[in-house]
Parts: structure tokens; C-alpha cells; sequence
């Protein structure tokens, strides 16, 4: 069956596509670079010297990312990851909740970043959240507002999900608890953008 060649507006679609793609592994890359990890997957993440050798090993429980871009005001990302406790040699990693806020320029690096380690008691809130409306996050027309990326690392799981302005129940529950934990970052953060961002 000839189905034909694309349509030019699909071949647009389709290279918007593969560009947010790669501005997203920049950024997951350029993040855990700044954590010094090999990457943000859940499971254990060897890391190694200059040359190659294994000096630390640390076992990744999950890891979520949320890029936030707000109409006429600016863009900015939070991240929450969560370590377990492991030993490598002689090394002993804690159990350890680490979450921050960072500026990105237009090819995924990290600009301006923030990072708070938690408590043992601290609840992770977006990570406990598990009902989501996938199909009905919002059903009017979305113009100019709020767009996230929410991007998810977990046991043998990477979810992707792309939102504006989402307004069903469930999604306003966890877009609450987003500008609740950016707020407090970015208020100890000294990035200027994410504040105005947070207002």
C-alpha cells in the first residue's frame, strides 16, 4: 500500500519531535554530569575516574525531572533523585533524597543550579502521587500559559509527558506540588529567573 509522502506539516511535527528529544538527553545528560553520575536511570551507576577505573558505585532508586516554561516570563527545570543506601569497597552511600533547580540554555546545558539535600524523613510528594488523567488533562484550547515536560526514571520504567496548562483534578494536585517545591527552591536558589517564574 502507497500510503504517499508525508505532508509537509507532519515533516515539520516530526522535526520538532526528534529536536525536543535531543534537548531533552542534553539536559538529562548535562544533569547528571553536574551529579557526577553516568546517567539518571534507575539502578546502579558506576562511576569512574579519568582513567576508566571504577572508584564509586551508587544505586539510584528514581529520578524525575520537570521542565517548566511560563509565557513571556521564561523557562526553568526542577529535578528530585533518589540514591539507596549501597557500599562499593569501602565506601559506605547513604540513603540520600537530593533536590534542586537549574537554568538550561537553548542546547540542553546547564546554566544556573541549585541543589538541597533532604532529610530522611522528607516525603518526596510528586514521587507518591499515582493517579494521573492521561487523556483528559485538559480539554479546552491551550494557548499562551504553562507547559511542562515531566520526565520519570524509575525500575525499569522512562516516562515522558508533555503538558500545557493542565487543569483536570488530578493534574492540579501534582502542578501544585510542583510550584510548592519551586518556590521553596527558588527562593534559596539566587536564580533570578526562576524566581519571576515562581511568582
Amino acid at each position: 500500500m502507497d500510503i504517499g509522502k508525508p505532508s509537509r506539516s507532519y515533516r515539520m511535527h516530526q522535526a520538532q519531535e526528534l529536536l525536543k528529544h535531543k534537548f531533552h538527553q542534553n539536559v538529562v545528560k548535562s544533569l547528571a554530569s553536574k551529579l557526577d553520575i553516568p546517567h539518571l536511570r534507575s539502578g546502579n551507576a558506576t562511576i569512574r575516574d579519568n582513567r576508566g577505573w571504577r572508584i564509586n558505585e551508587k544505586s539510584i532508586e528514581y529520578c524525575w525531572l520537570i521542565g517548566i516554561s511560563k509565557s513571556f516570563v521564561g523557562w526553568c527545570w526542577l529535578y528530585s533523585i533518589k540514591f539507596n543506601q549501597n557500599s562499593f569497597r569501602k565506601i559506605h552511600n547513604p540513603d540520600e533524597l537530593t533536590q534542586g533547580i537549574f537554568t538550561v540554555d537553548k542546547e540542553g546545558k546547564i546554566g544556573e543550579f541549585y541543589q538541597k539535600h533532604r532529610p530522611q524523613d522528607y516525603a518526596d510528594k510528586i514521587r507518591r502521587l499515582t493517579s494521573y488523567d492521561l487523556f483528559d488533562a485538559n480539554r479546552g484550547l491551550t494557548l499562551d500559559g504553562i507547559g511542562y515536560e515531566y520526565l520519570v526514571f524509575a525500575p525499569n520504567a522512562e516516562i515522558k509527558i508533555s503538558l500545557n496548562n493542565p487543569n483536570s483534578e488530578n493534574w492540579k494536585v501534582w502542578e501544585n506540588e510542583v510550584w510548592r517545591v519551586g518556590r521553596e527552591l527558588s527562593l534559596n536558589s539566587g536564580i533570578q529567573v526562576s524566581k519571576e517564574l515562581f511568582e
